[in-house]
């Protein structure tokens, strides 16, 4: 099932994006890798993700206005914020916001993507 996902990931820090990617690709999910909000945006226009994944701090746009940004075209896209710092977080929301704060356990970040979309495309009742 999750072959058919893809992941947006906006991370500036090249090895944690390194690290995400892989794992994540390693579970079957196609990931874009970006380094900031302005190409995360970019990337998502070209090629529609099924979730986006985000730190909250990064150069040229950082992970609020990437948030802000992105729902404004996609409402509904799936968000999971990945953070250390603590101030400005948006308030997490059941099915369409996730924070994960950083550290996390990386074992728990395929297994959190996967319940999102998978609570995203279960038949309605």
């Amino acid at each position: 099932m999750s072959g058919l996902f893809h992941v947006l990931l906006a991370e500036d820090e090249d090895l944690v994006a390194l690290v995400v990617a892989e794992i994540l690709e390693s579970e079957g999910f196609r990931v874009t890798v970006t380094h900031n909000g302005l190409e995360a945006i970019e990337a998502d226009a070209a090629d529609p993700a099924d979730i986006l994944l985000t730190d909250m701090r990064m150069p040229v746009m950082g992970g609020e206005a990437l948030i802000r940004m992105i729902r404004q075209r996609r409402p509904d896209l799936p968000i999971i914020v990945m953070t250390g710092y603590s101030e400005h977080l948006p308030d997490e929301e059941p099915g369409r916001l996730t924070v994960l704060r950083k550290p996390y356990a990386v074992s728990a970040l395929a297994p959190t993507v996967r319940a999102i979309l998978a609570r995203r495309t279960a038949p309605a009742p």
